[in-house]
């Protein structure tokens, strides 16, 4: 065996003997134990007798309060630790997908500067293709006649969709838009609040258009923050090829993925009795305020308009992805 290993004989015993010896068993290393036994037992006692309701902070604050002991809220914790119920998984989050474009549009802005004033891009984007239907830069905040001018730009060029999906901002419910919304038949839906992941795809194409004007100026690309917008939209519109689109660009699949929309009327009755059963669940106010965001998506389930998944990940390799 030692000239197989291309070794000594001796060398090759040392090593069978090392191996022959048990390993030590390691010293107990960690923190001492620093709460006497009696307390122990009052510790363990007060918090089954609050239902397990306590936490280790409180628990920490009773025994001072009581003359235990002074003692931080991770050593209680050890004390308790056994007796702690395991906290339900959180649930898996939940991604929807449109199936065909012109169904829902969504709308949202993003600060910029020039010559240290303040702009906003307002965008427009189609959310099954991620077309950008529209965009403008306004000075400062935008402002309803802002909003209302470059959307309605959008439905004459485009067609309306069913559906606008926006963050519930003041300027989406002014009488203007309210009217213009009305006039082409389209359905205002507005996201949870301080939830701008219902919002995702549109986050991170304006994230995307960010980084990509953001890069153009870093590289010297010299012109009016106009012109390197446009030049973006158009990079995310006409040349990206996009991973969550099967390799085609934005423009390609709003161009091929167009569908004969259901009778605006229809839908829009239908939405109307799906919110009315909502409300006449809810037991609250919040359940009540997204009665409307989950009549809309019930309708638009039952047309095959929508597709509900749940894995959000951003690995590449994965079967679908957040992109």
């Amino acid at each position: 065996m030692a000239e197989v290993m291309d070794t000594s004989v001796p060398s090759l015993r040392r090593w069978q003997r090392r191996r022959a010896v048990a390993p030590a068993e390691p010293a107990q290393l960690g923190r001492p134990k620093v709460i006497h036994d009696a307390a122990v037992g009052e510790i363990r006692h007060c918090y089954q007798q609050h239902f397990g309701q306590w936490g280790p902070q409180v628990m920490a604050l009773w025994c001072e309060r009581e003359g235990l002991g002074n003692w931080c809220p991770s050593t209680v914790a050890t004390v308790i630790a056994d007796l702690r119920d395991e906290p339900e998984p959180a649930p898996a989050p939940i991604r929807y997908e449109i199936t065909a474009a012109q169904v829902m549009w969504s709308e949202d802005g993003t600060g910029f500067r020039e010559n240290g004033r303040k702009k906003e891009l307002l965008i427009l984007q189609d959310e099954h293709a991620r077309f950008k239907v529209n965009h403008r830069l306004v000075s400062g905040p935008a402002d309803e006649d802002d909003v209302v001018v470059y959307v309605r730009e959008a439905f004459d060029r485009y067609g309306a969709p069913l559906v606008l999906k926006h963050d519930g901002g003041g300027i989406f419910h002014s009488d203007k838009m309210v009217r213009l919304l009305e006039d082409y038949g389209v359905l205002d839906l507005t996201g949870p609040r301080a939830w701008p992941q219902y919002n995702g795809k549109k986050e991170r194409s304006i994230r995307d258009g960010k980084s990509y004007e953001r890069a153009m100026r870093r590289h010297g690309v010299r012109g009016t923050l106009t012109q390197r917008l446009g030049r973006t939209i158009h990079n995310l519109n006409i040349d990206r090829p996009r991973p969550v689109l099967a390799g085609r660009t934005a423009a390609e699949v709003f161009a091929g993925d167009r569908i004969e929309l259901p009778d605006r009327q229809q839908f829009r009755k239908e939405v109307e009795i799906a919110e009315q059963r909502w409300l006449a669940k809810a037991r609250s106010r919040a359940e009540q305020n997204r009665a409307r965001r989950r009549a809309i998506e019930e309708v638009l389930l039952a047309y095959k308009f929508m597709n509900l998944s749940g894995d959000v990940s951003r690995n590449y390799e994965a079967d679908m992805q957040t992109t």
